[in-house]
């Protein structure tokens, strides 16, 4: 009885002994492999040590993942001026933009890292209010400092990455709580870059095209001003006063003149806009529902790759001065509020402007049922050119 004691102990301080060397011994049961998630945080900028440390507090909270800088990464983290959040694609997987608008607000740099890893980790906002839950995100004060997830926000990653609950549906969520919103765009994503080229037109989307002058779309109302060079279109970029507005004389296209110039890169357009099948970008801080009026714009624009179908897919389109553009998956497309906005492709490297917003392809209220019908920019590139006193190079 006693030895059957003894072998129990000493069975029981082995077991301890190598736990803490990170060695595991054959029981009965076995137990949960950890899974490495890789991170590449190379494109955040000033905020990359932010991540290395709020990967450091996850792997000191949670045993069933671990969280490492390297490539290739399933984690891929970004930085820009809008509004911090995290697209999920999957259990470990995403992309994250640290966005300075909440930076500049107060918000602690370790807790937004945190927090965003923890939505690519599985965890949805809950917004509590309480400083000591990590995901609730900007419901707690500007005050409120901490990084580390409390013990039930930590059991549940542990659950999900043992593979004990159900990994949670892809989402997208964003910092300020104004919308978690998944569709973008109806379909899209929350905007990837900058885009020094966007302009917000009250209500509408536009694109700057020389340092002092944006071109939008001819139904939009005339706004007194607008604001350049931020993808959100409540902060940031520059605000201008428009001093005139003129109108082509037949497609549904707006010049606005701004009193000031603006140091933003204006997107180039180019003499063609492309054949039939070239891959395009659609921009704009439109709905991101389908029916008219489900939904408020978005803050940060939303981006949606898309392409150049053939003209016999849109009806009433004006072929030499118009472009069907594809309603991806059949389900994602332009929607109310990104009229004026810019469609762009890849030349050189460079996004160059080759479209602006106007109306559905297919007569149909409900968005991205059909392919969008976009103003081609490059086709009356001359007539821009002499409304504005010439067009960069």
């Amino acid at each position: 009885m006693l030895r059957r004691q003894l072998r129990r102990a000493a069975l029981a301080m082995l077991v301890a002994i190598l736990a803490a060397a990170g060695t595991q011994l054959a029981t009965g049961a076995p137990a949960a492999a950890v899974r490495t998630v890789y991170y590449d945080a190379s494109r955040t900028g000033e905020f990359r040590t932010n991540f290395d440390q709020a990967a450091q507090i996850w792997n000191s909270r949670v045993s069933t993942v671990r969280l490492l800088a390297g490539t290739p990464a399933s984690i891929t983290i970004y930085v820009d001026d809008g509004w911090p959040r995290a697209q999920p694609t999957g259990l470990g997987s995403g992309r994250i933009w640290m966005g300075r608008t909440a930076v500049n607000q107060g918000y602690d740099r370790n807790r937004i890292a945190a927090h965003e890893l923890g939505h690519i980790l599985g965890l949805p906002d809950r917004r509590t209010g309480l400083c000591s839950d990590l995901m609730s995100g900007s419901s707690a004060p500007v005050s409120c400092r901490n990084a580390n997830p409390s013990a039930a926000e930590a059991s549940r990653v542990n659950s999900l990455f043992a593979g004990t609950l159900a990994a949670p549906t892809s989402t997208t969520y964003t910092w300020n709580g104004d919308s978690d919103i998944a569709p973008m765009v109806v379909g899209g994503r929350p905007a990837s870059e900058s885009y020094p080229f966007m302009v917000y037109v009250s209500g509408c989307t536009g694109t700057l095209i020389k340092a002092n002058w944006a071109v939008t779309a001819k139904h939009c109302s005339t706004p007194s001003s607008v604001r350049v060079g931020s993808i959100n279109r409540s902060s940031g970029g520059t605000v201008v006063r428009v001093t005139r507005a003129v109108n082509h004389p037949s497609v549904d296209v707006k010049l606005l003149q701004l009193a000031s110039s603006v140091t933003y890169a204006p997107a180039p357009i180019p003499s063609t806009s492309g054949a039939v099948g070239t891959a395009t970008r659609i921009i704009g801080w439109g709905q991101t529902c389908a029916p008219r009026g489900c939904g408020s714009a978005p803050t940060v624009a939303n981006e949606l790759d898309t392409s150049i179908v053939a003209d016999s897919r849109c009806s009433g389109i004006n072929g030499p001065y118009e472009i069907c553009t594809n309603n991806t998956n059949g389900n994602s497309g332009a929607c109310y509020g990104d009229s004026g906005g810019p469609q762009v492709r890849r030349v050189n490297g460079v996004w160059n402007l080759i479209g602006a917003t106007s109306r559905a392809g297919n007569n149909n209220s409900t968005c991205a049922t059909g392919p969008s019908i976009y103003v081609d920019l490059p086709s009356i590139r001359s007539w821009i050119s002499t409304q504005v006193g010439g067009l960069p190079v």
